[in-house]
C-alpha cells in the first residue's frame, strides 16, 4: 500500500498530466524549486527533450530526435550568455507578475517575514503561507517564460522540471519519464520516485542524460537583495541527506548547476 504522503502526491500528479495544469506542492516551492511541468501540462507531457509534438504519440528517450541535434552536442559561450540572462529575466518577471496579482495584500511593495508567514488559501483552496503560494505561482511564471525563450533559442535541447534517479551506490544516474512517473504511481508504486532529483531547467544536446547546464530557479520570500535563497538540504529521511540540491545535481548530473533569483541574477 502507498504511503498517504505518495497518495495525496500521486492524485495531485496523476490528474495534473491528465488534465489542466497544476502548480504542484506549494511547501515545496517555498523552500526550492519544483515545478511539475510535465506532471501539470499536457503539452509538456508531449515533449520530448524540449521539442514541441503537434500531433502523434508522445516519444520516448532513443527514439528519433529533430535532425538539427547535431547542433546542439556544443553549448556555445554566446548562446549559454544569452540564454541565461533570458532566464535572469524570467525570474524578475515572474517576481514582479505575481505579486502584482495582490496590490492589498502587503503593507509594502513585497511581504515582510511576517506576511510571508501569514496563512492563506490557494488557488485549489488549500490553506498554505503567502510564502507557499507566492513561491508556486512564481515558478509556474518562470517556466512557461523559460519554455517560450528556449522554443526560440534552444529548441530541441532542453527540459522542464525533468525527473532524474540517482544511485548513491553504482552512481548511475537515470532519466524517469513522465508516462513512468504516471505508471509507478496508478500502480501504487510511489516509493520508487522517492529521492528523485528534479532541477527546473536543464540543457542537454537532444538527450536528457547528456546533460550541458542545469538551472533551479530560486524564489525567497522577502527578497530584500542582503541574503540569497541558498540550496535546499536534503531532509534525514531522503537518500540524499547530508547533501543539499546543488551537490546532488552536479554528482548525478555531472556539471555544476546554478541557481537564478529576482534581483540577484545567476549564482553558484
Amino acid at each position: 500500500m502507498p504511503r498517504p504522503w505518495l497518495a495525496i502526491v500521486g492524485g495531485l500528479l496523476l490528474g495534473a498530466c491528465a488534465s489542466t495544469p497544476d502548480h504542484g506542492s506549494p511547501g515545496r516551492y517555498a523552500r526550492d524549486s519544483l515545478t511539475g511541468a510535465c506532471l501539470r501540462n499536457p503539452r509538456y507531457c508531449a515533449t520530448l527533450a524540449g521539442k514541441e509534438i503537434a500531433k502523434g504519440p508522445v516519444q520516448t528517450v532513443g527514439t528519433a530526435v529533430s535532425s538539427g541535434a547535431a547542433v546542439l552536442r556544443v553549448l556555445q559561450p554566446e548562446v549559454r550568455e544569452n540564454i541565461e540572462e533570458e532566464l535572469e529575466r524570467c525570474a524578475d518577471l515572474a517576481r514582479s507578475e505575481v505579486l502584482l496579482r495582490y496590490p492589498t495584500e502587503f503593507k509594502g511593495p513585497s511581504p515582510s517575514d511576517a506576511e510571508c508567514r501569514r496563512e492563506t488559501v490557494d488557488a485549489k483552496g488549500r490553506r498554505v503561507t503567502w510564502a507557499m503560494r507566492l513561491g508556486t505561482e512564481m515558478h509556474q511564471v518562470a517556466l512557461d517564460c523559460t519554455r517560450a525563450v528556449l522554443s526560440r533559442l534552444r529548441n530541441g535541447g532542453f527540459s522542464l522540471d525533468p525527473c532524474y534517479r540517482y544511485d548513491h551506490q553504482t552512481g548511475e544516474t537515470t532519466y524517469v519519464s513522465c508516462e513512468e512517473v504516471k505508471d509507478l504511481l496508478a500502480r501504487g508504486c510511489g516509493d520508487e520516485l522517492r529521492g528523485t532529483l528534479r532541477p527546473d531547467v536543464v540543457l542537454h544536446s537532444g538527450d536528457p542524460l547528456d546533460v550541458q547546464a542545469v538551472y533551479d530557479f530560486k524564489f525567497p520570500c522577502v527578497n530584500n537583495g542582503k541574503e540569497s535563497a541558498p540550496w535546499r538540504k536534503y531532509s534525514e529521511t531522503s537518500p540524499h541527506h547530508g547533501c543539499n540540491q546543488g551537490e546532488m545535481y552536479e554528482l548525478a548530473l555531472e556539471v555544476k548547476p546554478v541557481r537564478i533569483s529576482p534581483r540577484w541574477g545567476i549564482l553558484p
